[in-house]
């Protein structure tokens, strides 16, 4: 919970008897009520093999206010200066907050002295990945300092379509494509004259300036591919083997997915083949282990995000996602696609809080007839993350492209980009630069490459307004689709966008909701409570229905009360309500992240409230 003192526990293992600190004891639980329902029934079984679960502790060591308040104070102190910058321009109030802070050192290392194996941590969810066997948990399960035990995730990753051979000659692309533009763009003209890339270069805009964190699996020839050795690297990181190298040329299958989609962003070979931003500056996140499929992927995610927060990343561009699980997990549901149950999309939803513009590939399940929608954390809500869809060279959609709506009938992907016959810098033969590759993993990388050269042209915008103006100039804004989003991008007329600035009551379409805050965010104690404002659509005449949750996906009010103020001529309805950061109870939630939730008709909406009451 955030913002909670510490129960004089904080203090407890820093004396010398901290391997003493956790007994280990095969007993009955002690404390169910601790326990994930799922593991633990396998708990229950006493198996002797380890298990994977997450430990989420009470605290982060905070032995009151002031200490609390001391330790904000060197987060935001310690902030990195690009990640400072950033959370300015996104208008991140405050600039730090709880989830900032590490977890607990001290909790840690009792975890390691009971005999548990540490293998991730997250200071976001206060929690740490361990794997241990089921005596040592339940005995976890009495401690104090232990809230919760739950099962790790496990996922199957997204997985792209059959590369195509390589192409050898270069394919010549048509004269008429590189026409106007100042750089010869070679194999890549066409896909990226596709989202109006070669206009923001043409302005002088190739991303100069941006971080770019690429979360994927490894990133072989990143540093001597010819296309890509001029590229600015910040820093790489390995999560799944723990070094900081993300390559190995001993297992080119499994490390070359990453080298393919950092290409079509960071590319630069005049001639031959250049990328969407070229100028950024780059982040490479190997959280992906192609070689096999297991609960740890999950993990590296979310400690991928959130170093990428910490290195002062402006954008996150992630071509992975996951829906079916390994055994004995329960694969997820059409039914969590709601952009904030799913412990990734969380992630994602935090660290768009945090002023980072996250894109994600949609999925390539389209054809899959038990799973055609996009995977997480696609789902999460599109003023926070750009889920990329594929179309081919004539813009129509791919089958495999994953579809919309999300379970709460909001519009998915949000637009989409080349991702049939993507030129791509190929790991696996460095004296040819590019090759064929299917995939909405390759639209993601374009779109966030044409945001970066965006952000880069536009350095007061937000990253909620960079989306705006890249849905509302893209090709299909008026009419968007669950195939299509709002379809191309369009990077010419999204330069020229004009952000309105004043809220007037806008006009949704029929069937369609709309939610927005026009009071404070966050909530203080001199700002005691936000004004909500939302619209439904003419042919929704169901009552509609707004919640709040938490950061853990916690539904905190049931039902939270407002009243018409409104209707438009087409006969939308408006309305307003006020929340005051308190839950159904009537006392003040501690001090964190929450989701206020609209609901009407099937369709459903959500937006992110700070509470710091």
């Amino acid at each position: 919970m955030h913002g909670r003192a510490a129960r004089g526990v904080a203090g407890l293992f820093l004396a010398a008897g901290l391997a003493a600190a956790v007994s280990v004891m095969a007993a009955p639980v002690s404390a169910p009520a601790k326990f994930e329902p799922r593991l633990l029934s396998v708990v229950l079984a006493d198996s002797a093999a380890p298990l994977s679960a997450w430990v989420t502790f009470a605290d982060k060591g905070e032995t009151g206010p002031g200490d609390l308040a001391r330790r904000l104070a060197e987060a935001a102190a310690a902030l990195d200066p690009h990640a400072r910058s950033r959370r300015e321009r996104a208008d991140v109030r405050p600039l730090v907050d709880y989830l900032d802070l590490p977890v607990h050192a001290p909790y840690v290392e009792a975890l390691r002295a009971s005999g548990c194996a540490p293998y991730g941590a997250s200071r976001w969810f206060n929690r740490v990945a361990v794997r241990a066997p089921a005596a040592r948990l339940v005995a976890l399960a009495g401690q104090p300092w232990v809230v919760r035990l739950s099962a790790v995730e496990r996922g199957e990753p997204l997985r792209d379509e059959p590369v195509a051979p390589l192409a050898e000659p270069r394919r010549a692309e048509p004269a008429a494509v590189r026409a106007g533009a100042a750089l010869d763009y070679g194999v890549a003209a066409a896909q990226l004259a596709q989202i109006g890339v070669p206009a923001l270069h043409d302005s002088g805009y190739t991303g100069a300036g941006v971080r770019v964190c690429v979360l994927d699996d490894g990133f072989n020839h990143h540093d001597d591919h010819p296309a890509l050795a001029g590229a600015d690297i910040l820093l790489t990181r390995d999560f799944v083997r723990g070094v900081t190298d993300p390559t190995d040329l001993s297992h080119p299958a499994w490390f070359s997915h990453g080298t393919r989609t950092l290409g079509c962003v960071a590319g630069y070979q005049p001639g031959r083949y250049v990328g969407a931003a070229p100028g950024a500056t780059f982040l490479l996140g190997r959280t992906e282990d192609s070689s096999s499929e297991h609960a740890v992927e999950m993990v590296y995610w979310g400690m991928g995000a959130e170093w990428a927060d910490s290195a002062g990343a402006d954008i996150i561009s992630s071509s992975l996602g996951y829906n079916y699980f390994d055994w004995p997990d329960t694969s997820l549901t059409v039914a969590v696609l709601d952009g904030h149950t799913s412990v990734i999309s969380r992630a994602a939803e935090i660290a768009a809080s945090k002023g980072i513009l996250v894109v994600n590939s949609a999925g390539n399940s389209g054809n899959d007839p038990g799973w055609r929608y996009v995977l997480v954390p696609a789902d999460v809500d599109g003023d926070s993350l750009i889920a990329a869809g594929a179309v081919d060279a004539n813009g129509l959609i791919a089958t495999f492209s994953s579809w919309g709506p999300t379970a709460d009938g909001r519009i998915k992907p949000d637009l989409v980009a080349r991702g049939v016959s993507v030129w791509c810098a190929d790991a696996a033969d460095v004296g040819w630069s590019s090759l064929f590759n299917d995939g909405t993993s390759f639209a993601c990388p374009l779109v966030a490459g044409l945001a970066a050269c965006l952000m880069q042209a536009r350095p007061a915008w937000s990253p909620r307004t960079l989306i705006r103006a890249l849905r509302l100039t893209a090709s299909r804004a008026t009419q968007p689709d669950d195939r299509y989003g709002f379809g191309l991008p369009d990077g010419e007329a999204a330069l020229r966008w004009i952000p309105d600035t004043a809220w007037v009551p806008p006009e949704v379409g029929v069937g369609s909701v709309g939610l927005w805050l026009t009071g404070a965010n966050p909530i203080r104690a001199s700002a005691p409570w936000t004004q909500i404002r939302f619209v439904v659509g003419p042919g929704l005449d169901f009552a509609p229905r707004l919640r709040v949750y938490d950061a853990q996906g916690r539904r905190v009010v049931h039902a939270l009360s407002y009243q018409l103020t409104g209707v438009d001529d087409r006969g939308g309805r408006q309305y307003a309500a006020r929340w005051d950061g308190r839950g159904d109870d009537g006392r003040l939630l501690d001090a964190g992240l929450y989701f206020v939730s609209l609901a009407a008709g099937g369709r459903r909406t959500t937006l992110r409230v700070v509470s710091l009451r």
